[in-house]
């Protein structure tokens, strides 16, 4: 029998390769509710093309998402780009049903309240999807390695970078992602949240997360063990293998996907390590790591705040890096929310008092 399947975030990225995904495998999956964002037209299309139901905060009011329609789906897939869905997210795990997890937000904000059900959320980030793959979550494991092409201003020096326009930061070299990855692609800023979301996930000390640059993609995680050994994971950059992976786990679905290379390539491939000097965003995953939940949720929130400031000239590069480490320290001592309702006030908090320090440049 086909697998019930409810998409959150259906009319973006991730969201439509999850379809994509769904219609390859019809005997498998089918979609039972998809919600979506301002693209309401799109996913009333969806809808109809799948006879299913549809929500969007923008054609319905919240109290018409019915939690029947919810726990109908045997399977979620959080692919939003924002966390305004977590509520239904938590009740979703509450059923003791899998969430297959591609938002960084997420995790990076709302690990303590969502912990108790890890063993429900499934990576669909490639870079974790390929570490939970080669065995961070088991024993033995030395360091975990998350990887990265090095973005749209890899090549740039410390004055380009500085004085980099909008349309160069979103030309990814390798992926095709959403502007909001693709800005954070282009700092190294993904890259410090998915060493937050390693530690989280495969419950890892700082201390064993590393980030490394391999320029096509075709490398995404790496994992050492305590015996010497190392596991690494190649395949083409798309999100598809990921995302069938979580959806049939602990299955392995004929994706017909080329194999990356043969064998004898595999020496071809270099790993080099980060320049912090000229992408210091890079370093302050492990920042917010030392000072504790709050000061990695705010880093996240600032981190939003960042990129509409990017867009509308309002903040240079250099000027992002000073925000977020100010964000990151500011709530040091701010405890953690002890609930989905307190988390949501401290973040509305978060955002009012950020932007106020923005408005005051």
């Amino acid at each position: 029998m086909a697998l019930k399947v409810a998409v959150i975030g259906a009319t973006g990225s991730v969201g439509k390769q999850t379809l994509e995904v769904i219609d390859r495998f019809p005997d498998k999956f089918v979609p039972t509710l998809l919600i979506g964002g301002k693209n309401v037209e799109l996913l009333q299309i969806l809808g109809q093309k799948y006879g299913c139901s549809v929500f969007s905060p923008w054609l319905h009011a919240p109290l018409e998402l019915s939690l029947d329609e919810l726990e109908y789906a045997d399977i979620m897939v959080y692919a939003a780009s924002t966390v305004d869905y977590l509520s239904y997210m938590s009740h979703f795990l509450g059923l003791g049903k899998p969430v297959c997890l591609s938002t960084k937000e997420i995790i990076v904000e709302t690990w303590p309240l969502i912990e108790s059900f890890s063993g429900l959320i499934r990576p669909v980030d490639s870079e974790h999807n390929a570490l939970w793959r080669i065995g961070a979550k088991g024993h033995g494991v030395k360091s975990i390695y998350v990887v990265g092409s090095g973005g749209s201003l890899r090549d740039k020096n410390r004055e380009e970078i500085e004085n980099a326009t909008l349309d160069q930061v979103l030309s990814h070299p390798v992926w095709n992602m959403g502007p909001k990855v693709t800005f954070d692609s282009a700092f190294l800023i993904n890259k410090s949240m998915e060493v937050i979301e390693a530690s989280h996930l495969f419950n890892s000390r700082g201390e064993q997360i590393s980030i490394v640059i391999e320029r096509t993609g075709s490398i995404h995680a790496l994992v050492d063990f305590v015996d010497g050994s190392r596991n690494v994971f190649f395949s083409k950059p798309t999100m598809l293998i990921p995302i069938a992976y979580a959806l049939s786990y602990p299955s392995i679905l004929p994706l017909d996907v080329e194999t990356i290379m043969q064998p004898s390539d595999a020496l071809g491939y270099r790993l080099d390590k980060p320049d912090f000097d000229r992408f210091p965003w890079g370093k302050l995953g492990h920042y917010a790591l030392e000072l504790g939940y709050t000061s990695r949720m705010a880093f996240s929130v600032a981190d939003e705040i960042a990129f509409e400031c990017f867009k509308e000239k309002i903040m240079k590069p250099s000027d992002i890096y000073h925000f977020l480490v100010k964000a990151i320290e500011d709530y040091r001592a701010i405890s953690y929310p002890e609930s989905i309702t307190e988390y949501f006030s401290l973040r509305h908090d978060m955002i009012e008092k950020m932007w106020k320090e923005v408005r005051a440049i």
